[in-house]
């Protein structure tokens, strides 16, 4: 592995769920996250995507074995944010690339896309900080994915 990169760490003990059309207002990811950190649930990835300009898709993942709880806290808890929908997807793992210096590297995201592309994994969502930068792809795709970047990326 280069310099540039610290580690490289695959989960595959996740789910990604989906909240379909909920309202976007101030507040909205607050009482969502922070009424499944009270109930005890770590949420790895999130991502949000407006769909109008009222409503947007929310996506998260959490430990595989912990959906149907979520779920249900969810149907329970948080009734007044009208999800139109929700999705689960259990074939989904998360590859993350942690480096200090990934802040100072130009198109380091993009070269890790199309390491990935060039092998036909599609990424399902992606979640960037200063110094990681983390994918989800389907979990049947995980290995080669990983050895494809540590290769390219050596």
């Amino acid at each position: 592995m280069s310099n540039l990169i610290e580690d490289i760490e695959l989960r595959t003990n996740l789910a990604k769920i989906t909240m379909k059309s909920v309202f976007d207002r101030p507040g909205i990811a607050s009482l969502i996250f922070s009424s499944l950190g009270e109930a005890g649930f770590n949420v790895e990835t999130i991502a949000q995507t407006g769909t109008t300009k009222d409503r947007c898709d929310i996506s998260f993942t959490v430990k595989d074995d912990e959906v149907d709880m979520v779920l249900e806290h969810l149907r329970k808890k948080l009734t007044d944010i009208s999800a139109t929908g929700v999705l689960v997807d259990k074939n989904v793992a998360l590859v993350t690339i942690f480096g200090k210096e990934l802040v100072h590297t130009p198109g380091f995201a993009g070269r890790v896309f199309s390491i990935l592309a060039n092998k036909g994994i599609n990424i399902e969502m992606i979640s960037a900080s200063l110094s990681i930068l983390s994918c989800i792809i389907p979990k049947d795709k995980a290995s080669e994915a990983m050895e494809t970047i540590k290769a390219e990326l050596k």
